[in-house]
């Protein structure tokens, strides 16, 4: 949270959404991810479990499909599913049946 003049307070959520003490909100941009810090982030040794999707990166550490970074017919965190989300069975939909929201854009 970062305190402004008089008061006047600003929480962000997720980077995504700022609040004011007057009920204001706005949208943040968000940062970029790039294909290596992507990489990094495979669920494996301790690492989060982060995917990208349509241009977003999503963190899924505490999804239980994605433990250990793997999830359905071989997809695995640390990559761009955009390619291949065809292939599951819920689709891209799913990051909103399950409330994700995108920590940063990709690429």
């Amino acid at each position: 949270s970062v305190r402004m003049k008089k008061g006047f307070k600003i929480l962000s959520l997720a980077g995504l959404v700022c609040f004011s003490s007057l009920g204001f909100a706005a949208e943040v941009a968000l940062p970029h991810m790039t294909a290596a810090q992507l990489k990094a982030n495979d669920g494996k040794n301790g690492h989060k479990a982060y995917v990208a999707l349509n241009g977003k990166v999503y963190d899924v550490s505490k999804v239980n499909e994605w433990k250990d970074g793997k999830h359905y017919k071989g997809m695995v965190a640390g990559t761009d599913l955009s390619s291949n989300i065809h292939l599951s069975p819920h689709g891209p939909g799913i990051v909103n049946d399950l409330n994700l929201k995108p920590i940063a854009v990709y690429p």
